[in-house]
C-alpha cells in the first residue's frame, strides 16, 4: 500500500490457530484468501508451502498452545514468523536433529526462503521469502 509520499508501506497479516490437525488446512485457506490477488502466483505457492510446513511442525512438536502466524509484506520480501509458545530447551535439539538426519520439511523451508532461523531462546521460527517480480 502506498503512502501519501509514494513509499510502499509494510502490510501485516496475523493469524492465530488452534494447534490441531486442521491447522495446516486453515493456514492454506487464509493465505489464499488474503494474498491471491496481491502476490505473484509462484510467490504465493512458496509462501503457502513454507508457512504450512512451519505450522505443521508447531502442531506436531509444540506444546499444544495457540500458534500465531505473522507476515509482513514490504517492497520485495515477505517476512514471517510462526510462534508456538514452546519450550526451546526441548524443541531446539529436535529441530537440529531433524534437519541433520532427514531434512524433511525444514529442507523445503531452507530451499524456498532466502533466510530463516529460530529466535534465540524461543521456538519462534522466522523467515524471509523474496517476492517474485
Amino acid at each position: 500500500m502506498a503512502s501519501s509520499t509514494g513509499e510502499v508501506q509494510p502490510e501485516e497479516f496475523r493469524l492465530v490457530l488452534s494447534p490441531d490437525i486442521r491447522a495446516g488446512w486453515r493456514t492454506r485457506q487464509a493465505l489464499r484468501q488474503r494474498f491471491s490477488r496481491s502476490l505473484p502466483q509462484r510467490t504465493l505457492i512458496d509462501l503457502i508451502a513454507v508457512v504450512t510446513e512451519l505450522v505443521n511442525n508447531a502442531v506436531a512438536h509444540g506444546p499444544g498452545r495457540p500458534i500465531t502466524v505473522t507476515l509482513v509484506t514490504a517492497d520485495d520480501v515477505i517476512r514471517g514468523e510462526i510462534a508456538d509458545q514452546g519450550n526451546p530447551a526441548g524443541a531446539i535439539p529436535r529441530i537440529r536433529d531433524r534437519s541433520e538426519t532427514d531434512g524433511g520439511g525444514l529442507e523445503l523451508v531452507d530451499r524456498l526462503s532466502s533466510r530463516w532461523a529460530v529466535h534465540e531462546g524461543s521456538t519462534h521460527v522466522w523467515f524471509e521469502l523474496p517476492i517474485d517480480a
